[in-house]
């Protein structure tokens, strides 16, 4: 029996069929292509792109190397095993096109060594993806967990899966039982299976080989039709939403143009199509995994923000919007905030990025809800009537308790800290920050990093009353003209002064100095307090020598952690503290969820669900631990209060370099 027989597609009715599936799969495929990557293209086009080795470089880790997957071990062997096969088949899918579309030759590239190895792996794969599939099924009809989405679509996938990869299998088991040549022999498990037609009539052999082949191209050319429609459509976009995701530092929001606006032009998001192309593209490539709902903590408190939900409500308001965006008619689609989006899920984001840390593709979410907020601020003059007031202290005194500016350095009387009007020989200059100037507990961490500074020698200065607030919870809250005009003041000011290194203590500020003031002509090398002790301690030019018999646990800052990747500072320092001893925490790290104060909610009323902060508290005494390490201002206010609210009179919160102070002897804070 040839190979060319086994096909049956005879000289003209099997070839003539494939061809027509042939041209009407592909053309389906691009047909679909075309209309959803038009929807996308939609966008604002503002999106800037480069360091291509890098994100080749991304594509490797993160797509092929499949490395956010692994977060949970059991779903990313799951996915790893499934996506593995399907880049492993991509060749055999060629091939067996090759073979349909010339009327049964075999491509060159099944011949000889390469053949043989490919068979092997292929054969391997199969069983694995089957594996995959099986580790799937169980998931969704037993284990069942309550971040996935239980719909058919999930189960026509898995069943297309499965039966590409059986049918592959019983397309080489009867060609392996008929002794045909090639390069069968590397198919281990095909090889197997064939010992089970060994012996029976060609007839059979043939039937079997034909009907599996069929088979398999129907469903391949049904299932690649059938992705775009899906929460699969993935499988297509997975590879360049990473390959063009913004590399700009996380967390970074992208600077609106105030200077230029042209009539007409919209400002923040009022309508789908004001989001960058990049930003609808994410819609589509979301594959409704949930994994950013589980880690969510206004999805985790019960507030109406359910990551996962906005992306999809979003993406079937772009699908619906088609009609009217291929006619040109971008006026007539509806707003997005109201009839697509509730104003309390666009409100009630902390913008912690632990849902962007946690999707392994890298889908964005804070950036589309600052830039509705961005349009109700400032367009719609709509935002929760708590951040007026923040709003107006920021623009008239500079700080949103409204205090007054030339006591911003009252805190400092007595301590010998110059001002950067008085002397211009510094090293650093602190930026003290709103809540470090005002708030109680702040100016207590305040005055500690003074003391830890002067007992290192390290020389510094303050901008006293010239130091006005970074502007982070106006920008975070959609106030973007109110955050640009503080922006370009504190810049003007930090530069006349020569400024090259700043040390704070807030991770807020510290994020919006290092990370955000560059695109206003601010470039400055920016630490975190406790990365500036770390590196004392480290050089032996501080020492801590007095014993706190004390037992904590430590609450990672969203700003400080996840946002600018710093873990270990803060733990460094305390674990140089005699006698103090330090018990982590299950949620920390990487995996520490929201004190509640970021993305400007800090000033706003938290009127629905469970407290964050107090949900944050009780993950915090999992450690076993009562009393809590901050190293934020915001934490230290959030985390307190929960203790208060919560009953945990005995219990305190204290920030780490009050700690540290209080461990330098006698003199400490």
């Amino acid at each position: 029996m040839s190979h060319a027989t086994q096909l049956s597609l005879g000289p003209l009715p099997g070839l003539f069929l494939f061809w027509l599936l042939l041209v009407a799969a592909v053309c389906g495929v691009a047909w679909s292509l075309r209309r959803r990557l038009r929807l996308v293209a939609s966008g604002r086009k503002d999106v800037v792109l480069g360091q291509w080795g890098r994100r080749l470089w991304d594509v490797v880790v993160y797509v092929l190397g499949q490395k956010r997957m692994f977060a949970e071990p059991v779903a990313g062997v799951m996915h790893a095993l499934i996506f593995w096969g399907f880049c492993v088949f991509l060749l055999r899918s060629a091939g067996l096109v090759f073979e349909g579309a010339s009327g049964g030759l075999e491509p060159f590239w099944v011949h000889g060594g390469f053949g043989v190895v490919y068979t092997f792996t292929k054969d391997l794969f199969a069983v694995l993806v089957l594996v995959g599939v099986g580790i799937a099924a169980f998931r969704r009809a037993v284990t069942r967990p309550a971040r996935l989405e239980y719909s058919a679509d999930a189960w026509f996938i898995l069943g297309m899966i499965a039966t590409l990869m059986v049918t592959d299998l019983t397309m080489d088991a009867p060609r392996i039982a008929a002794g045909v040549e090639g390069p069968w022999r590397g198919a281990v498990i095909s090889g197997t299976l064939a010992r089970a037609f060994v012996g029976g009539a060609p007839s059979s052999l043939q039937t079997t080989y034909a009907a599996s082949w069929w088979i398999h191209m129907v469903v391949l050319f049904v299932f690649a039709n059938y992705l775009p429609y899906s929460k699969h459509f993935h499988v297509y976009l997975s590879l360049p939403n990473v390959l063009l995701r913004p590399l700009e530092p996380a967390g970074k929001l992208a600077k609106m143009d105030l200077e230029n606006i042209e009539e007409g032009v919209t400002l923040g998001a009022a309508r789908i199509t004001d989001f960058s192309w990049k930003q609808l593209l994410d819609l589509y490539t979301c594959t409704e995994c949930g994994r950013c709902t589980v880690v969510c903590p206004t999805t985790i408190t019960g507030k109406p923000l359910i990551p996962r939900d906005l992306t999809i409500d979003l993406r079937n308001h772009l699908t619906s919007a088609e009609k009217a965006i291929f006619a040109g008619k971008r006026n007539d689609l509806p707003a997005l905030v109201g009839p697509v989006v509730a104003a309390d899920t666009v409100w009630a984001c902390t913008t912690c990025r632990w849902c962007e840390e946690a999707c392994p593709l890298f889908i964005s979410y804070t950036d589309k809800i600052v830039e509705m907020r961005r349009h109700l601020v400032l367009e719609q003059a709509e935002f929760p009537p708590e951040a007026e007031a923040a709003f107006r202290g920021m623009e008239t005194a500079g700080n949103p308790w409204q205090l007054p500016a030339d006591s911003r350095a009252d805190w400092a009387k007595g301590l010998g800290v110059p001002l950067a009007s008085e002397t211009q020989d510094f090293e650093y200059l602190f930026w003290v920050g709103c809540a470090g100037s005002f708030d109680d507990q702040g100016k207590r961490t305040s005055q500690s990093l003074v003391k830890l500074l002067q007992a290192a020698g390290v020389k510094f200065a303050l901008l006293g009353p010239e130091e006005s607030c970074t502007g982070d919870a106006a920008r975070r809250l959609g106030n973007e003209y109110l955050f640009q005009m503080l922006a370009q003041a504190n810049v003007e000011t930090l530069n006349r002064y020569g400024v090259k290194k700043i040390v704070t203590n807030c991770p807020h500020c510290l994020h919006t100095l290092k990370n955000e003031y560059p695109d206003f002509g601010g470039h400055y090398e920016v630490v975190h307090g406790t990365q500036l002790v770390a590196e004392l301690l480290r050089a032996g030019r501080l020492k801590l020598t007095r014993e706190l018999h004390q037992e904590l646990t430590f609450h990672d800052p969203c700003y400080l952690g996840r946002t600018n990747r710093e873990f270990e500072a803060p733990r460094q320092v305390l674990e140089a503290i005699p006698g103090l001893k330090l018990r982590e925490a299950p949620a920390s790290r990487e995996k520490a969820m929201c004190c509640g104060a970021g993305g400007g909610r800090m000033w706003l009323e938290e009127k629905l669900g469970q407290r964050i902060n107090q949900v944050r508290l009780q993950q915090l005494e999992q450690s076993g631990a009562q009393d809590v390490a901050v190293a934020c201002p915001f934490c230290a206010v959030m985390i307190g209060n929960a203790q208060g609210e919560l009953g945990r009179e005995q219990a305190k919160t204290m920030d780490v370099l009050q700690l540290a102070a209080q461990a330098l002897g006698e003199g400490g804070a």
